[in-house]
This record gives structure tokens, sequence and C-alpha cells, in this order.
């Protein structure tokens, strides 16, 4: 009710101004409803417009207004002979430009924690984060990037800790470790948001959540693995760490998909292979050697590239499904060989810049409510690579 009643008060102001600008106009000499236009017109006669802003700062009014709403870019000088007009005849979004340019001269520092800086993914989205921040023209906005290369809470830890000296946010991509947890909420104390990259953390400080839904990749996986496996075979599970819950997301996606499916598969118990290459050679080999009935094979997290070995190795790529995920150069020409059936990729750009114009929002700190922004993955087949 109370949303209704909003709505319908709306059209009533809208009327009365309407109402009043027409009396102001037409009856300059007129009281009435209390207002005396008499005072009111000379006001209004002398309002500052976009018009006489463009005709100051020597420029268009569409130009006005691209500085006003940030429609497209603007160069630097022209946004600030706009700015310098607008504050000289005292232009109604004065205010507004000030706080614009009052952002754009605080140096602002976010931070962010990446996992094993020798994996291609995370140097790729490394350089997304810094190409993101940088494309902020309305802040002095930098970022700072820790790459932490063992699966250790201390290690990550650690690192969030070198990081909250110097910026005023971050995002982790980080195991869910009570050892995390308990410095997402000291660093919620110290007035620092922190973000779950990638794969989310079980704390009711955290500030939110970017990245791809786990789940429903899982699900997408066990779509495609139905469909390419042989039927009444087994479904292998390889996953990095069931202490990243996206992984422990995507792999319940998976099972509750079979479950409701009834299909006729059975889902081996997973193996933990630490998100590595190696890891993922040796689990792969293991289950290839364990597993004669294999029909299917899904890795869940990265380091895919060292299950396509092991099937190239054995001559599997024809007759065993596999679904991996991130489209790199090792699972891009599994693709292309016909070794890998399906890729399930985050898009690494769009990520990057939904966590830092989430990090780097004036308001970032104020927020009360956690933010998720979820984006859509992408799906690869050898046909539409």
């Amino acid at each position: 009710r109370a949303s209704i009643r909003r709505r319908n008060l709306l059209p009533k102001r809208v009327g009365m101004q309407v109402l009043q600008q027409f009396i102001l106009h037409s009856y300059p000499r007129m009281s009435i409803f209390g207002w005396n236009t008499s005072e009111l017109a000379p006001n209004l006669a002398n309002r500052i417009t976009i018009t006489d802003v463009a005709k100051r700062a020597g420029v268009s009014t569409a130009t006005v207004d691209r500085v006003i709403n940030r429609r497209r870019p603007v160069r630097p000088e022209t946004t600030e002979a706009v700015e310098a007009a607008a504050r000289d005849l005292g232009f109604y979004a004065t205010s507004l430009i000030k706080m614009r340019a009052l952002s754009r001269a605080r140096p602002l520092k976010i931070g962010f924690v990446l996992q094993k800086h020798g994996k291609s993914f995370y140097r790729k989205l490394g350089a997304s984060l810094e190409t993101a921040t940088n494309s902020l023209t309305e802040f002095n906005a930098s970022c700072i990037i820790e790459f932490v290369d063992e699966l250790s809470p201390t290690e990550i830890v650690e690192a969030m800790r070198r990081l909250s000296e110097e910026v005023e946010s971050m995002a982790i991509v980080a195991l869910d470790h009570p050892h995390v947890v308990d410095e997402v909420r000291r660093l919620k104390t110290a007035g620092i948001p922190t973000w779950a990259l990638l794969s989310g953390i079980s704390s009711p400080e955290i500030a939110g959540f970017i990245g791809v839904d786990g789940r429903k990749a899982g699900r997408t996986a066990a779509w495609a693995l139905e469909r390419c496996a042989r039927r009444g075979s087994a479904i292998g599970i390889i996953i990095g760490s069931h202490r990243y819950s996206g992984h422990e997301d995507r792999e319940g996606g998976l099972r509750s998909y079979f479950r409701e499916r009834s299909a006729g598969f059975e889902l081996i118990q997973s193996l933990t292979y630490l998100d590595d290459d190696q890891g993922a050679y040796e689990s792969t080999l293991e289950l290839l050697s364990s597993r004669p009935d294999l029909g299917g094979l899904y890795v869940i997290g990265g380091g895919a590239g060292g299950a396509v070995k092991a099937f190239r190795e054995e001559g599997v790529g024809n007759k065993i499904a596999l679904v991996c995920h991130e489209l790199t150069g090792e699972t891009r020409n599994g693709l292309i060989d016909g070794i890998v059936d399906l890729v399930l990729d985050s898009p690494v750009e769009a990520i990057a810049n939904a966590a830092v114009s989430l990090l780097a929002s004036p308001n970032a700190k104020e927020r009360a409510e956690t933010q998720f922004a979820i984006i859509p993955f992408n799906i690869y087949v050898s046909e539409n690579i």
C-alpha cells in the first residue's frame, strides 16, 4: 500500500509544478494559492540555464549535457571549462559538479587478492582489473593486486592485511576458511569493505559477491554430460578445492541435475587436485586407470589443461566426454581437436568491470546491504570458438 500511495502522489506533485509554472508565466502579477507571482517570476526569469553555461564555457549545450550527465566521454580540458563556467554562474548542478571534481582529485586505492600468478587466467584477470580501474575518468583511482601462489588461508590473510594498510576497499579470491572469515570481519570493523570475487565467502560481514553462478554452471555441465557421455557409464569429477564455495556450488549443481533426471549414470566421488595443471593431470590419469567404465569427466576449477593432456596421451578424447572451465590455450585446442566437448568460461573483462565499479563507488563504505554482481558465463563448443 505504501508503494501505491507514493506512486499516486507523483502525478499530483508534477501537476502542481506544471500549474505553478503556467501561472508564473501567464499571470506575473497574480496572487493565487499563496504564491506571490510578482516575487517568483523574476527568480524564474533569472534562472541560469544550460545555454548560459555553454556560452560562458564556449561549448555547445550538448557538451554541457554530456559533462553533467556523463552521457559520453569528454576531454578533460573541456570538462574543466564547463565546471568552471557552472561555478561562476551558480548553475543549479554546481554542487554535483563539485562532488565529481572532488572525487577525481581524491586519491582512491582499491585492492584485489588473486590466486597463482603463474596461471594465465589470473594474469588476464589482473590486467583487466587494472584496465577497468584506469578507465574511471571520474576518479583519481588506482588498484593494488596481490597474487597468492599457495592455496593457504594463512597466505590469503597475510595478503589481505598488507592490502588493508593501503586501500579503501578490496575483493578477494579466497578459500572459504574460518581465518579468512575472521579477517573479513576485522576489515569491516576497520571500515574496509571486502567483496568475494569468483568464489563466495560464508561471512555475514562480506560486502558482496562478484562472479558467475556456480550452481547454474554445474547444472549446465551436467546437461552437456548427459547428452555426450555413454548412457549408463560413470561420470568422474575432479575439483580444485572443496574450500572454494564456488567449486562446491558447481559440484552441487551437477549432482542435483542428475538426481532429478535419474539418467542412469553413476557419479563417482570427486577427487581434489588443488587447482593446478599437474594435479588435474594426475587425478585424470587415476580415474582413467581405475574406472574403465568412465564415460564423462567434469573438471571443476582451473588447471583443466592437465586433464586435456591426460586425455591426449591416453587417446580417449573421442570416447569420453570432457567438460571443463575457462577458455585457455589448452582448452581451446582441446575443443578444436575434439577432446573437449564443452567449456564454461568466466567473462574476465565483465567481471573486472563489475568489481571495479562496486569497489570504487563513492558510497561503498556506507552501503549496509550485500551487493551481488552475477555475471553470465560463456559457453564454448568446437563450432563457436
